[in-house]
């Protein structure tokens, strides 16, 4: 048996990377991040137009212990036991239940547990869809949705999995709205609106919302890196764009950007024999605990000379000191 690590969560983002989630009018972004908070894909190879439905398999689930948060618990107990086998796993799983759930809910959740990873094999069986091809795409989710009903009831599958499925369907209908090139850019955008309003909660698209300005400030953050322009041009650009506030508090990030990068740029250009002082006097225990894996990341991105950029350059190392 493979090594149980590839869960729901993990195959919903790999789905959305393959069917290229971050499509805008039919463009999909260089800095696209490779883990996407949603999924989406229809499960009917038929299926066409913003307005999708569901597969069937999605029924209401007013069990409270059936929701989307006791496949976090799985994959959290998986990722800690690192079992190379269901057997040795599920000898683990009581106790490392048992960290996470009420000790009245444990031996049910064993049940579900049980019938998850045999699932999760399953499906790791199965071809991968075709990067950017949607009737790939739904193949796939058509047997991801076989599966399911192979190990779960529909109650079931409504609860642990129905967010999963209507996120998909979504994505679905973007990549045959991006795909189409009789909509134009306004028909295309309403289309996807309303699948939106149809497929998602109000929770759901607000995070979706609140997701994409996140990447819309860093792409503007990036352009703004690569010309180098100054932080009072930053801070007016920001401004108009998204208010005095969020101007205001990107420029603090901005400004714990700088000093992080100084900060390594001070350690890792000084001689070997001086950098255990420098360790403990420029970083703080929690800084120090990230400080092999900031320098990597910083050489992974050198010049073509071998010298690693500037802070201000559009390479620095990203994020905030983690402090």
């Amino acid at each position: 048996m493979r090594p149980l690590q590839l869960g729901a969560m993990a195959c919903a983002a790999a789905l959305a990377i393959l069917a290229g989630w971050w499509l805008v009018d039919g463009q999909t972004p260089a800095d696209a991040p490779a883990a996407v908070v949603a999924t989406s894909a229809a499960t009917g190879p038929g299926a066409v137009g913003p307005a999708a439905q569901p597969t069937g398999d999605v029924r209401p689930a007013p069990d409270a212990m059936l929701n989307p948060s006791l496949i976090l618990i799985f994959e959290s107990a998986l990722a800690e036991a690192q079992a190379t086998g269901k057997a040795a796993f599920m000898a683990m799983a009581p106790g490392l239940l048992a960290k996470r759930l009420p000790a009245e809910l444990i031996a049910r959740a064993m049940g579900l547990l049980e019938r998850y990873i045999d699932m999760q094999e399953s499906m790791q069986a199965l071809p991968p869809p075709d990067a950017g091809d949607p009737a790939s795409l739904r193949k796939t989710i058509e047997a991801r949705a076989e599966v399911r009903r192979r190990y779960f009831a529909p109650e079931e599958i409504e609860g642990l999995f129905g967010d999963e499925i209507r996120q998909d369907t979504l994505m679905a209908d973007k990549m045959a709205l991006a795909r189409d090139a009789n909509l134009t850019p306004e028909e295309r955008e309403a289309a996807a609106k309303r699948s939106e309003e149809a497929l998602l909660t109000p929770e759901q698209r607000e995070q979706r919302r609140a997701f994409t300005a996140q990447v819309d400030v860093q792409r503007q953050t990036d352009a703004m890196n690569a010309r180098g322009t100054s932080a009072q041009e930053r801070f007016a650009e920001r401004s108009a764009a998204y208010g005095y506030e969020a101007a205001r508090q990107l420029a603090a990030l901005d400004q714990e950007n700088q000093d992080w990068n100084n900060r390594l740029d001070q350690y890792a250009n000084a001689p070997p024999e001086q950098q255990d002082q420098l360790r403990e006097s420029l970083f703080n225990e929690r800084e120090r605990l990230r400080l092999a894996g900031a320098l990597a990341l910083r050489g992974s991105r050198a010049t073509p000379s071998g010298q690693i950029p500037s802070p201000s350059a559009a390479g620095q190392t990203p994020g905030r000191s983690p402090s």
